[in-house]
C-alpha cells in the first residue's frame, strides 16, 4: 500500500480547504457560502484502497475526478454543468473502471418525469461509454416503443468477476425489471433472472436482492397497496413467498439482503411498533426469525453496513438522512470507537473502504458542523484530513439544535429542533417555523444549509416533528394519513403556540416556510392560523390536494397509495377542499412568497402557478409568485439556491427585521 500522507491534501483537496471569504468581524457569511453547492459530495476508495474517486462541485459544475491515494495522477473524468444531467451517484466496479448514475427531466407521453441512465468510463477518463445500456433501451411491446426509464438499478457486483454488474430492466414488460449481467466496458448483457408473475393481480417484482456470492435470491414488488416479498434458496429456482400484505393497512416485512451465509436474509420489519432489523433462515422455514438490533424511540429505516469486502453485514443506519449506524459487530464496533477518539464532537462514518478493510474514507459532520472528509489507515491508526464541504463556513458561528419535547393538544408527544444563532435570547430574536417537506422526511441531528442560513441572519428556527414523520414509529407515520391540514397542521400550531407561552418567540415576529409539504403547511399556516405568522414562504408546496390525486394515476402504484396518506378524490372530496389553500385564496392575508422549480418532479409546477392565479384573482396583493426556470426539488444547481435565498432574505426581512 502506497503512503497516503503526502500530497493528497495539496493535489486533492487546496481548492476546499481554504474559505473563499474571509470577512473580519462579525458580520456573517455571504448568502453564497450556504448557497453553494458542497465542494466535496463523496469520495469512494477504489476496491484495492490505491486509488480515490472524489464528486466535487466547482463554480457550478459537478465534477467527478479520480486520483491515486498519495495523490498523483489526478484525471477529470465527467462533468456536468446540471443544466440538463445531474450526476446521482457513482461507483467502482474494479480498479479502473467507474459506473456512474446520470439522473435528467423529461416528458414521457405528456407526463412530466426523470429519467435515469448509467454511463462507464475507466478512471484516466479513456473508454467513456455515455449510455451503457443504449442497445438494450428499445422494445416493441403492441407496436409501441419502450425505452426503459431507470436504468441505473444496480443490483449487485458479482465477486471475482471485476467486468461485470447486476442490473435491474424492464426492457421487456414495463415496470417489471429483469435482472440482467452487464459487461461494464461493451454493455453486452445476459438474463440471468426473470420476472417472475406468480401473483393472480398480474404484480411484479421492482426490487431484486442478490446475495454475496452474486446469485439473485430475492425481491419485493407492490401493486396498488398490496405488497409482496419471495426468496428462493442457494442453488435453487423454486421461489417462495416471504410476505404478503397491505401496506395501507401495516407495514410488513421487507428483505433487505443477505449475510456471508446465504442462507440468512436480513429483513425490516415492526418490534415494538418500531422498525427493526430480524435475519431470517430461508433453507429452515422451521427456525425461528431472529431478532437482530431495534432502537426503543426510532425506526432503523436506512440501508445495511457491511464490513470491508461486502460479504458481511455488521450494522445499519438510521435512515437515509440520519447516517449514524447501530453496529452488532464487535469488530466494527471497535473500529468506530478508534475513529470517534480521533475525530471528537462529530457523527462520523466509514463512507467507503478498501476490500482488504485496512484504509477507510471517512465523512464527519453534525447539525453545527458541515461535512467533513478524511482518510483513516487501520495499519498505523493515523487520520489525516481530506477536504471540507463547506470550507465557506469554517470560521461562521454555526449553531446547534436544542431539542425539547412538546405535548399536542391530544396529548401526543412531539418532538422539536430550536437552533438559535450563538450566545443570543431567543425571546429577543425574529423566529422562522420550519416544517419540514416529504412529509415523512426525518433530518435530526444532520447539517442543513437552509437552517444555519436562517440562524446567519439572525433568525432562531424551530423545527416540529409533526404526526405524518418518518422515523418515530408506526403510528406516529401513520397517524398523519388522511391528515394533511387537520392534526398535522395542529401539531405545528400547537408547538408555534407553546414556543410562545414559554417565551422562546416572540409572538409578533414569526413567519412559516417550507418546501414540498413543508411548502403544503407554510399555506396552510397563512389559513388557519392567519394571526400566528407575520408571513409565510412556500417553496414548490402544494396548493391543491384534489390536484394532486388526479395527477398520482398517471403512476404505477402512485394513485392508491396517495389515496391511503391523503384520501380519497370522490368519498373525501369536501374535507380535500377544505383543506386545500388554493380554495382559501379570497381569505388569505397573510404576506405570502411563493417559489417553484420548472423542473420539480416531486410537486407540479401547476400546483404554486394555479395558486398565484386564485391569490390574483382574489385581489391579493401582499403576494409575489417566483419561477425557477431550470430548478428541480432538490434545487441541484448553485444559481437557483443563490436566486432563492436571495428572493427569501428580501422577503423575510422586510417582515422579521
Amino acid at each position: 500500500m502506497p503512503a497516503i500522507y503526502g500530497l493528497v491534501t495539496v493535489l486533492l483537496l487546496v481548492w476546499s480547504m481554504v474559505p473563499v471569504y474571509a470577512e473580519p468581524g462579525s458580520a456573517p457569511p455571504p448568502t453564497a457560502a450556504f448557497a453553494f453547492l458542497p465542494r466535496i459530495e463523496s469520495i469512494q476508495l477504489s476496491p484495492s484502497g490505491r486509488h480515490l474517486a472524489v464528486l466535487r462541485n466547482h463554480e457550478g459544475h459537478t465534477i467527478l475526478e479520480t486520483q491515486t491515494v498519495s495523490g498523483q495522477d489526478m484525471r477529470r473524468v465527467v462533468s456536468t454543468d446540471n443544466r440538463e444531467h445531474i450526476i446521482t451517484w457513482f461507483r467502482w466496479v474494479n480498479d479502473e473502471r467507474l459506473l456512474v448514475s446520470i439522473r435528467f427531466a423529461a416528458t414521457k407521453n405528456a407526463d412530466d418525469t426523470i429519467e435515469m441512465r448509467l454511463l462507464a468510463v475507466n478512471r484516466d477518463g479513456t473508454e467513456e461509454t455515455p449510455n451503457l445500456l443504449k442497445q438494450s433501451s428499445l422494445s416493441s411491446i403492441f407496436g409501441k416503443k419502450h425505452v426503459p426509464q431507470f436504468q441505473d438499478q444496480l443490483v449487485g457486483t458479482i465477486p471475482g468477476d471485476p467486468r461485470h454488474v447486476l442490473l435491474a430492466l424492464d426492457r421487456e414488460h414495463p415496470d417489471a425489471p429483469d435482472v440482467y449481467k452487464v459487461d461494464v466496458y461493451s454493455g453486452d448483457r445476459q438474463l440471468v433472472q426473470a420476472n417472475p408473475s406468480s401473483k393472480p393481480d398480474g404484480s411484479a417484482i421492482a426490487h431484486w436482492i442478490a446475495d454475496r456470492t452474486g446469485a439473485v435470491r430475492a425481491g419485493v414488488g407492490q401493486f396498488q397497496t398490496a405488497v409482496h416479498a419471495i426468496a428462493r434458496l442457494p442453488e435453487s429456482s423454486l421461489w417462495r413467498e416471504l410476505a404478503d400484505y397491505d401496506l395501507a393497512k401495516e407495514t410488513g416485512l421487507v428483505p433487505l439482503a443477505f449475510d456471508a451465509d446465504p442462507a440468512w436474509l436480513y429483513v425490516r420489519d415492526q418490534h415494538r411498533g418500531k422498525a427493526a432489523i430480524f435475519k431470517l433462515n430461508v433453507v429452515d422455514r422451521a427456525a425461528d426469525r431472529i431478532l437482530v438490533v431495534a432502537d426503543p424511540k426510532f425506526d432503523l429505516n436506512g440501508e445495511l453496513v457491511y464490513a470491508p469486502g461486502r460479504k458481511k453485514v455488521v450494522g445499519v443506519r438510521f435512515s437515509a438522512t440520519d447516517e449514524r449506524v447501530l453496529f452488532w459487530d464487535f469488530d466494527a464496533q471497535r473500529l468506530q470507537a478508534r475513529i470517534d477518539r480521533a475525530i471528537p464532537g462529530t457523527v462520523n462514518v466509514i463512507h467507503s473502504s478498501s476490500d482488504d478493510g485496512r484504509v477507510h474514507v471517512v465523512k464527519s459532520s453534525g447539525a453545527a458542523h458541515p461535512p467533513r472528509w478524511s482518510i483513516f489507515d487501520e495499519q498505523d491508526g493515523r487520520m489525516v484530513l481530506l477536504g471540507k464541504s463547506y470550507p465557506d463556513l469554517e470560521t461562521a458561528a454555526l449553531a446547534a439544535p436544542t431539542t425539547t419535547y412538546v405535548t399536542a393538544r391530544d396529548r401526543k408527544e412531539l418532538q422539536v429542533f430550536l437552533t438559535v444563532p450563538k450566545e443570543r435570547d431567543p425571546r429577543h430574536l425574529p423566529m422562522i417555523v420550519f416544517p419540514h417537506g416529504g412529509p415523512a422526511a426525518r433530518m435530526p441531528g444532520a447539517f442543513n444549509y437552509w437552517t444555519q442560513w436562517f440562524v446567519s441572519r439572525g433568525w432562531a428556527v424551530l423545527e416540529p416533528r409533526f404526526r405524518g414523520t418518518e422515523g418515530y414509529g408506526d403510528d406516529v407515520l401513520r397517524g398523519g394519513f388522511q391528515r394533511w391540514g387537520l392534526e398535522m397542521q395542529d401539531d405545528v400550531t400547537d408547538v408555534v403556540q407553546y414556543a410562545i407561552r414559554a417565551g422562546i418567540a416572540n409572538a409578533s415576529r414569526i413567519c412559516i416556510v417550507g418546501s414540498g409539504y413543508g411548502g403544503y403547511a407554510a399555506l396552510m399556516g397563512a389559513v388557519k392560523t392567519p394571526d400566528l405568522y407575520r408571513c409565510a414562504v412556500s417553496v414548490g408546496g402544494v396548493a391543491d390536494l384534489t390536484q394532486v390525486l388526479s395527477d398520482s394515476r398517471w403512476y404505477l402504484n402512485q394513485k392508491p397509495m396517495v389515496e391511503a396518506r391523503i384520501g380519497s378524490w370522490w368519498n373525501d372530496r369536501d374535507r380535500l377542499r377544505d383543506t386545500s389553500p388554493i380554495a382559501h385564496a379570497q381569505e388569505m392575508r397573510t404576506p405570502l412568497l411563493l417559489m417553484h422549480g420548472r423542473m420539480d418532479r416531486s410537486v407540479p409546477l401547476l400546483q404554486s402557478r394555479e395558486m398565484a392565479d386564485a391569490l390574483n384573482a382574489a385581489g391579493v396583493t401582499n403576494s409575489r409568485y417566483v419561477e425557477l426556470p431550470l430548478a428541480d426539488e432538490a434545487l441541484r444547481r448553485e444559481e437557483d439556491r443563490l436566486h432563492l435565498f436571495s428572493e427569501m432574505e428580501r422577503f423575510l426581512s422586510q417582515y422579521l427585521d
